[in-house]
């Protein structure tokens, strides 16, 4: 049994919970009163673009090697790596290019198999069915060597086809770098026209890094061959980072972004002025700003030569973004943007 002091205790400590969640229910219930007090915010955003002067150029461009094994497919890759590093070095020596320093970035071999002068087999594969099947269509009773190619590529991918010859690869990407002097614009112009000039060059590309193919194993991918070149030239016009690309690089000062943030803000403010006074208010204090940063190479793209669209390097394209840089083949479109988000109160 409970004596009376016991009673006494447990009604007292309900007594106390009941006034807790009391309270707690009134503080809850004046919460949405104080929201629906505050002073409407508003939001606008304004951009500033700002013109960057060329500090540096860069060359990005990817070297390939294929052999009967991986070792060997590496060994001549590095070799060929050492030549081609040598080859820019004595070029911008001998154009006077950031003192003749160049700065060089390689990553690690990625190495691989594939088909030889085939990117995507199935694709062209593929291609060489619907061919086939058009021009069984179009003249059933046409003879010729490409129509029995055609139609013998289709038995084979609908029967028991000998394997495609599978070579290794090795490939290794290198990003290069010179420093360019504000008195040296016009010398730095030139050294890119050379930079493109030699990134065609076949000795600089290595185009007898390639694996000497038997005549069997040229007569079984010889068709593919020619639907690979045909589905490549006719895919879209996204170009691959691995092609050689030449780039003049700007960088953002903290001055210029300084002043950058400055006049963004004033066109921000002067714009929620006008708005606040169409709607019959007055403009408040700033309870929130953002600000960010856009350019030709965020969002890990680059603007080619031909105006398409390439991919690039992630961890350079993230270096580039926390350093404001940005790059473009055309030194006079190094533009940066400068967005400014700012909250007004309005009263």
């Amino acid at each position: 049994m409970l004596n009376n002091q016991s009673i006494r205790t447990s009604l007292t400590l309900s007594s106390a919970l009941w006034l807790a969640l009391l309270g707690s229910l009134s503080a809850q219930t004046q919460n949405p009163a104080q929201v629906s007090n505050a002073a409407p915010l508003l939001t606008v955003t304004a951009q500033e673009s700002v013109t960057l002067k060329p500090i540096a150029i860069q060359m990005r461009t990817t070297f390939r090697a294929e052999d009967r094994t991986a070792a060997d497919a590496v060994t001549k890759l590095q070799d060929h790596c050492q030549s081609a590093q040598k080859m820019l070095i004595d070029l911008a020596q001998t154009a006077n290019i950031g003192e003749g320093k160049s700065n060089f970035q390689w990553n690690l071999p990625v190495l691989g198999q594939s088909v030889p002068f085939v990117d995507n087999p199935e694709t062209a594969k593929q291609w060489l069915r619907r061919q086939a099947a058009q021009m069984q269509v179009n003249n059933p009773q046409m003879r010729g060597k490409l129509r029995e190619m055609l139609l013998q590529e289709e038995e084979d991918l609908d029967g028991e086809a000998d394997p495609l010859p599978l070579v290794h690869n090795a490939s290794k990407r290198l990003v290069a770098e010179w420093a360019i002097n504000p008195d040296q614009l016009d010398a730095a112009v030139e050294f890119g026209a050379k930079l493109r000039q030699i990134s065609q060059d076949k000795l600089f590309r290595g185009t007898k890094l390639r694996v000497q193919l038997s005549e069997e194993e040229l007569e079984q991918i010889m068709p593919l061959m020619g639907a690979s070149a045909y589905v490549s030239s006719s895919s879209s016009n996204i170009t691959s980072a691995g092609e050689g690309q030449v780039l003049y690089v700007g960088a953002l000062s903290e001055d210029e972004e300084a002043q950058a943030m400055k006049r963004a803000f004033e066109r921000a403010k002067g714009q929620a002025a006008r708005l606040a006074s169409a709607a019959g208010k007055q403009l408040g204090e700033v309870k929130m700003i953002t600000t960010t940063s856009q350019s030709p190479t965020f969002a890990n793209q680059v603007v080619t030569a031909n105006g398409s669209i390439a991919t690039t390097n992630s961890a350079l394209e993230f270096q580039d973004r926390a350093e404001k840089r940005c790059l473009h083949p055309n030194p006079n479109e190094l533009v940066l943007s400068i967005s400014v988000q700012v909250g007004f109160e309005i009263r």
